[in-house]
């Protein structure tokens, strides 16, 4: 990383950062930008996906998911509009995403959009505490979550939730007994439509009930750190990882370097 890019992300950020295990910043994306991104998800909600990918593993998860009552998430975002290539090496980013996880690759996207009566989910990781390190003024996060909110997120619109310092806890609880706020030192992450989260997916997190009537709607763009083959640990979900090259074609430079181990894999 260039001590360009080093010095965007100031000392307080990493401060926060490496006590929370995550970051609001606000004001990444424009009103403009947001609306742009919220047609292209009205228009892709409603539709049919034929998944045939998944007559080869057996299962996995489909391209629409509508499992969880009141809530739509579609899968693997590039492959349905090429509006999504541009938030994977969003320049306002960048320097986070080589700042908080060193070597990133992209590895996986999605949406969620939200209506009201959509419930918690259940207390949850990505990837185990021992992925996160502090060691020579270097942060390192395996796995990275980068939220885009595409609207409000309020304490009532199932706005994610979290517990900060999650990251490097050692005592574990039976998260499965506690929703929601309920879990002590759980704190909903709220922001302005425009705003980003970075969340290391070592950090216990969730997301509140939803009660406003406006649909809230997010981005997720998830990082690993080069060395970790995600690939290997969830097979079955690889279609949305990966995009074969008349998908990558698209890409600029930046966009294919975070894309860098699609050159080395095979699927599909």
């Amino acid at each position: 990383m260039s001590n360009q890019e080093n010095d965007t992300v100031s000392r307080e950020k990493r401060f926060l950062f490496d006590l929370q295990g995550f970051l609001v910043l606000q004001n990444i994306l424009s009103q403009a930008e947001c609306v742009e991104y919220l047609e292209v998800l009205r228009h892709l909600e409603p539709k049919i996906y034929e998944d045939k990918w998944m007559e080869s593993v057996g299962a996995g998860r489909p391209t629409r998911e509508t499992s969880r009552q009141h809530q739509i998430r579609l899968n693997g975002l590039p492959r349905l509009d090429s509006v999504f290539d541009q938030l994977i090496a969003q320049p306002k980013i960048l320097p986070y995403l080589h700042e908080f996880v060193g070597q990133p690759q992209l590895i996986n996207t999605w949406s969620i959009s939200k209506s009201r009566g959509a419930q918690v989910g259940g207390w949850h990781r990505g990837v185990p505490t021992t992925d996160y390190s502090y060691r020579n003024d270097v942060i390192g996060s395996r796995m990275l979550n980068v939220v885009y909110f595409l609207t409000d997120n309020g304490s009532d619109d199932g706005c994610i939730v979290a517990l900060p310092g999650g990251h490097k806890s050692n005592i574990d609880l039976e998260w499965n007994k506690y929703s929601g706020l309920q879990l002590p030192g759980a704190v909903p992450i709220i922001g302005k439509a425009g705003d980003v989260l970075l969340l290391s997916e070592t950090v216990l997190h969730d997301g509140l009930p939803k009660t406003t009537e406006t649909v809230r709607s997010n981005l997720y763009y998830n990082y690993v750190h080069a060395h970790y083959n995600v690939m290997m640990r969830e097979p079955r979900n690889c279609h949305h990882f990966y995009f074969p090259p008349e998908i990558r074609q698209r890409f600029n430079p930046k966009q294919l370097e975070l894309t860098a181990w699609m050159d080395l894999a095979r699927w599909g």
